[in-house]
């Protein structure tokens, strides 16, 4: 067996004949840059609309406040009201999931989620108190500032810190996991009702393809959902900040650990990328938040 090349510390030059002895090394590093590369290189999922139905105009604009879902399950395009994308085992699920065996029980699915949003009356409280402060001064209030106005408020102390922190927290994991620059470093959640509005545009297009409702009934229904949440939001960021923000929260019972937003935020958060992706066909890069 050959012996191997030597190296003379003393010799810089003789480094050279080790360095390609060393072929198992190169071999590795040229796989993982040829890895990268692909990466950079490739553009990433883009969210493709349907071409029978309109991607700009109120109609399109209105069922956007529905992509995060609609895109997550999937259930098709996302411009598409009929949810076209739906298998009959999928349908089936949603049906057992979401409690909704009938157009009834499905109206008054898509009724709760627009009126009580999956609220708790704390976290709305904490909410409130930041958005106030927010207000006053100009800018998103300090950990130490907010925890404060909560106890000033009444709240005792550590249960206002845990959540301060929560949010806080999942704030900049979102941000991050959605690309950098994607989402306004001052946006910062003052409710977290985003996800449940998003949801209910998703759940009224469902409607359509269990058979409990036409394109034309379902279109009046997602309008007035928009009617009564964009009020709250200030821009598409902004409502997907609490979008993302809201699902972790609410799935995670606002108790996180290191592995709580890779469960129940990190697919989200890309998706939310996505939605603000140009470049990705995102419908919210180019359809005004302002109806």
């Amino acid at each position: 067996m050959p012996r191997a090349a030597e190296v003379d510390f003393n010799n810089v030059f003789s480094i050279v004949p080790w360095l390609v002895g060393q072929w198992w090394f190169w071999a590795v590093v040229g796989v993982v840059v040829l890895l990268c590369l692909i990466g950079w290189l490739l553009p990433g999922a883009k969210a493709k609309p349907s071409a029978d139905h309109p991607t700009d105009g109120p109609d399109a604009n209105e069922i956007a406040l529905g992509f995060l879902q609609i895109h997550n399950l999937p259930s098709g395009p996302w411009n598409d009201p009929t949810a076209s994308g739906l298998t009959d085992r999928e349908k089936r699920t949603l049906i057992d999931q979401w409690g909704v065996p009938t157009r009834d029980e499905w109206l008054a699915a898509i009724q709760r989620l627009v009126v009580d949003r999956r609220r708790r009356d704390v976290w709305v409280s904490y909410l409130a108190i930041r958005a106030d402060l927010a207000s006053t001064t100009g800018r998103a209030p300090k950990k130490k500032e907010w925890v404060q106005a909560a106890v000033e408020a009444g709240a005792d102390k550590r249960p206002a810190a845990t959540f301060v922190d929560a949010i806080e927290t999942l704030e900049r994991q979102v941000k991050k996991a959605a690309g950098r620059n994607t989402i306004p470093a001052e946006t910062f959640v003052t409710t977290l009702d985003g996800y449940a509005v998003g949801q209910s545009v998703a759940l009224a297009t469902w409607g359509v393809a269990l058979g409990y409702a036409d394109v034309t009934e379902v279109r009046g229904l997602i309008h007035e959902i928009n009617l009564a949440a964009r009020p709250a939001f200030r821009s598409w960021p902004d409502f997907g900040l609490s979008y993302a923000v809201g699902r972790v929260m609410h799935w995670s019972d606002g108790s996180l650990n290191d592995k709580t937003f890779d469960k129940f935020g990190e697919s989200t958060a890309s998706d939310l990328g996505v939605a603000l992706s140009e470049k990705r066909q995102g419908p919210w890069a180019t359809l005004p938040w302002n109806l």
